[in-house]
C-alpha cells in the first residue's frame, strides 16, 4: 500500500532553512576552533557561516514576520546571504589553494637547493 504525501513548498522552504541554520551554527563553530591555529581562516570560516546562519534566518517565516518583510524581500535578502557565503567559501578555497601550492613549490625549491 502507497501513500502519497503532498509536500507544501512551504514544508520544502523551512526545511531548506532549518538545514541552513544547522549547517551556519556548525561552520560558525568550526571557524571559533579553527581561529586558535589561524586567526585570518578562522574568521574567514566564521563569516561564511554567519552568512549561511542568517541565509537560513531570513528564509523563515518568523522571522521575516518579526522584521516586517515581504516574501520578496525575505527570498532576496536568504539568497543574497546565500550568494555571500558560496562567494566566500569559493574564495576561501581559491586564496588557501594558492598559499597552499607557492609554500610546496619554495619547500621544494630549498629540499632542492640542500
Amino acid at each position: 500500500m502507497t501513500s502519497n504525501i503532498l509536500h507544501t513548498s512551504g514544508e520544502s522552504n523551512s526545511l531548506v532553512a532549518a538545514l541552513s541554520i544547522l549547517i551556519g551554527i556548525l561552520v560558525v563553530g568550526y571557524g571559533l576552533l579553527v581561529t586558535s591555529a589561524s586567526p585570518l581562516g578562522g574568521a574567514w570560516i566564521v563569516a561564511i557561516g554567519i552568512a549561511l546562519l542568517l541565509s537560513g534566518l531570513f528564509a523563515t517565516d518568523a522571522v521575516g514576520d518579526r522584521l516586517g518583510l515581504a516574501p520578496n524581500r525575505r527570498r532576496q535578502l536568504s539568497l543574497g546571504c546565500s550568494g555571500l557565503a558560496a562567494l566566500l567559501a569559493v574564495a576561501f578555497v581559491v586564496i588557501n589553494g594558492a598559499t597552499f601550492e607557492t609554500e610546496e613549490l619554495e619547500g621544494a625549491a630549498s629540499a632542492l637547493r640542500r
